[in-house]
């Protein structure tokens, strides 16, 4: 006969950690495929979002519709403002891919939709910055206070990079337009998200209690009993704050 248990890879706890990872590394294959892509045309594009135009746009397309899906899915089922802002930031990146920026040329449509283009971009690269600050900290296990310092800094740095794409814009000009300023601000936030959400999803391998936190999110870390040896110790541990079974 067929079990009925799930596979062992299909844990609730494990499948919501490895989809912030993957989310991750998506985000941190992205800039690499496209530098190489640039490269090899020997044209680096002045921003992620120009190479939809070139050979590799369904990498572009294709990268951000797998983040705003995985972001907008793996914490749908829970109603609470850090899944608000996720779901969002989902939304955004959906809006990133299929609202295009302008092409050379632009007819009015195209530049109206290059509008919708870049508030979409805006609001994600501002709501990964706020979930790195402010959301991501919140459940640090005791004793792993440096994860906190990490995400703190990236979302710091995300933010940063954000103030510094129009200052510098106003302030240098030219050399902002012709030393490629602006992707390379870009790459800063998507690798700082892409390492914060990597670093979210393997935390502290070592104890399984905390795999399972995610099956009650709940709960906060402090509260797991290192007695809790099993991922389904967890949902007595939410229920009640100690285990069922020693």
């Amino acid at each position: 006969m067929l079990s009925t248990k799930p596979a062992p890879g299909e844990e609730a706890a494990l499948s919501y950690r490895n989809l912030r990872a993957i989310i991750g590394y998506v985000g941190l294959t992205l800039p690499a495929v496209l530098l190489i892509a640039g490269a090899a045309d020997g044209h680096l594009e002045s921003s992620i979002s120009a190479y939809y135009y070139t050979k590799v746009g369904n990498v572009f397309t294709g990268s951000l519709c797998v983040i705003g899906v995985f972001l907008v899915a793996y914490r749908l089922a829970q109603w609470a403002v850090d899944n608000i802002a996720t779901t969002l930031a989902g939304i955004c990146a959906l809006g990133v891919a299929f609202f295009h920026c302008a092409p050379q040329n632009a007819t009015p449509s195209q530049l109206g939709l290059a509008d919708v283009h870049l508030t979409c971009a805006a609001a994600l690269f501002i709501l990964l910055g706020a979930i790195s600050l402010f959301i991501f900290p919140q459940d640090v296990p005791a004793g792993q206070e440096w994860r906190s310092h990490c995400y703190r800094g990236l979302g710091a740095l995300i933010w940063l990079s954000i103030i510094l794409m129009p200052v510098l814009s106003a302030l240098a000009g030219s050399f902002y337009d012709g030393n490629h300023v602006f992707f390379i601000l870009e790459t800063v936030c998507v690798l700082a998200f892409a390492v914060s959400f990597i670093l979210k999803g393997h935390g502290q391998l070592a104890n399984p209690a905390f795999a399972g936190v995610a099956a009650a999110p709940g709960l906060p870390l402090t509260r797991v009993p290192s007695s809790v040896t099993d991922i389904t110790d967890i949902t007595d541990v939410a229920d009640t704050g100690q285990p069922t079974r020693p």
